[in-house]
């Protein structure tokens, strides 16, 4: 007879094991990523609604606002620069560096 025969086995297993040489892994996280996708696609018409056609501007206040901002870059950077307030160094230096940002 053997003494490790008659000892009782306490062996603890976990409730749920997930192998991660097994295809269910892949499998199981394309299918909660396209889940995922098909979710945000279709539910942003719920949580985003969209406007009334009533409610549309004129054309005319679309073109007087695009009016407001330059066409070509020159036109552009001459705008930015004129509207900007902080500036660093000599304001009549040969170049101009500015950096956009956001600090939200």
């Amino acid at each position: 007879m053997d003494v490790q025969q008659d000892e009782p086995q306490n062996h603890s297993t976990a409730a749920l094991t997930i192998v991660v040489h097994s295809w269910a892994t892949p499998i199981v996280g394309v299918l909660m990523l396209v889940i995922g996708l098909l979710g945000g696609y279709f539910g942003r018409q719920l949580l985003l609604p969209q406007p009334s056609p009533g409610v549309a501007s004129s054309p005319a206040e679309a073109v007087a606002s695009s009016q407001d901002q330059p066409a070509n870059p020159d036109e552009l950077m001459a705008f930015v620069v004129g509207q900007t307030r902080h500036f660093k160094g000599d304001p009549n230096a040969p170049v101009t560096l500015i950096e956009f940002s956001d600090f939200q």
